[in-house]
């Protein structure tokens, strides 16, 4: 019978390869390397997990997605419950409980896609002025729209886009889409992955009901009323976007569109002007709503009114009176159109309007009816912001789908490439835009209608 003891090898002092005592010192050893690592991964994970462009690595460097998901979702543990001092093991266990369905059906995970980013380090902005970041929700099919906007906004800016730009998607982006959308500009790129808890119905939504009164509105002339992911989209854009982790920093966004197109040579920071001006919103066309899509947003807006008073500005410093008809005391469907907006985020994250959206999103109407991001905005802003925060980009032309913005202006036009007799479409210096210019800025109103005079462009009568 052979008696075993600590090290096996010890029975045969001429055939073992070590001694007792070394043995020992090479458990010993791999215990403290062991422990090392451990540390050293928590150390970097508690102090810098933040700041770890995981996409990164396995995009640029070949790290397996599987240990680049474990290393975020490690991390993540350690940021959010440092008192717990999970370690490495408890961690892997409480990933292995935690798994989700897809993490178990191998196929649903896109072969050709690296995890999204979900942090812009503070770097990015460390030769800029302002922290600011173009943004653009988009989908991989919207390729070539997404890449012809950065080309244009590229190619009509003195310096290019110098901010960095955050693509946000509900889907994973496809590695050709950011490929191919790297290839197109020099700034930093981040691709997101929206959080399908904001994006999917939230749970007071009754499915079925919301279903069928999107048929309604398809029915009513709503436009794209029976889309799903249009309203998803509006939703979004209203009350969500700013919450992203890849804008958790960022103090000044500006929207970018698929498929819009610049036409103006900008030779200003745009996003430093919005700061040193102190602007909260940005616009370069008005619209009006269609009344077939948000027939009980006025009546909920004057319910958040007499319930919460203590958000709401005097009218006569806002731009209230533009968006309400004196006879009716009505909403007359005005809004500023937010396929662009440069914004101050403050604004969007500021107590008044995250309890203004909480109401307007409990009422299920972002669903039921087709509220845009526009109006809920635009009256946001008429309730609580001053109507200096508020600025004309003139100087900016603009254009997308039927709609166009060139400037009113021989010094300006001398800039861009749009004609200025086509101008906004059917939107041609709309009523809107007059009524809104008078409040905010009367001067270059007048401006532009001294130029429309003088070169006796053609606009409809009815705004005489």
């Amino acid at each position: 019978m052979v008696h075993l003891h600590h090290n096996p090898f010890e029975t045969d002092s001429i055939s073992s390869p070590s001694k007792p005592s070394a043995y020992r010192r090479r458990r010993l050893w791999k215990i403290i390397i062991r422990s090392s690592l451990v540390c050293t991964l928590i150390t970097v994970c508690y102090f810098f997990g933040r700041s770890i462009q995981w996409g990164a690595f396995s995009e640029n460097y070949g790290f397996s997605t599987k240990d680049i998901d474990f290393m975020r979702y490690f991390c993540s543990q350690i940021q959010t419950t440092p008192k717990h001092g999970l370690s490495a093991a408890n961690s892997l266990a409480q990933l292995v409980a935690d798994e989700l369905e897809h993490h178990k059906v191998g196929y649903l995970n896109p072969s050709d896609t690296t995890p999204p980013d979900d942090t812009i380090p503070d770097q990015v902005w460390d030769d800029l002025p302002v922290k600011g970041a173009y943004y653009m929700v988009v989908r991989n099919e919207n390729l070539g729209d997404a890449r012809s906007v950065i080309k244009s906004m590229e190619d009509h800016m003195t310096n290019g886009t110098r901010y960095p730009w955050v693509f946000l998607n509900n889907q994973a982006f496809t590695a050709d889409f950011k490929r191919f959308v790297k290839k197109v500009t020099n700034a930093p790129v981040f691709f997101g992955k929206i959080d399908l808890q904001v994006w999917e119905y939230p749970h007071w939504i009754d499915i079925p009901r919301a279903e069928y009164l999107m048929l309604q509105q398809e029915m009513r002339g709503a436009h794209r009323g029976a889309s799903l992911s249009y309203h998803q989209l509006l939703r979004y854009h209203a009350g969500y976007f700013f919450h992203h982790p890849l804008l958790r920093n960022v103090e000044y966004t500006w929207r970018v569109e698929p498929g819009a197109d610049y036409s103006c040579q900008m030779d200003q920071d745009m996003f430093l002007f919005m700061k040193q001006q102190q602007k909260k919103l940005g616009f370069v066309l008005t619209m009006r709503e269609s009344p077939a899509t948000v027939p009980t947003l006025w009546t909920r807006i004057n319910e958040f009114k007499d319930y919460y008073p203590e958000y709401i500005l005097p009218h006569n410093e806002t731009i209230w009176p533009w968006i309400v008809e004196k006879e009716t005391n009505e909403y007359n469907m005005c809004h500023l159109w937010s396929n662009f907006q440069l914004a101050d985020l403050s604004f969007f994250r500021s107590e008044a309007y995250q309890q203004y959206f909480k109401y307007l999103d409990n009422t299920g109407n972002f669903f039921y009816e087709r509220w845009s991001d526009a109006p809920v905005q635009t009256i946001a802003a008429a309730l609580f912001m001053k109507k200096q925060d508020i600025h004309f980009f003139n100087e900016i032309g603009y254009s997308h789908t039927s709609a166009l913005h060139c400037p009113y202006s021989e010094t300006l036009l001398k800039k861009c490439s749009c004609d200025v007799t086509s101008n906004y479409g059917k939107y041609r210096l709309s009523l809107c835009t007059k009524k809104l210019l008078k409040l905010i800025d009367p001067e270059t109103l007048s401006d532009m209608t001294n130029f429309i005079q003088e070169k006796q462009i053609e606009i409809p009568s009815k705004i005489e």
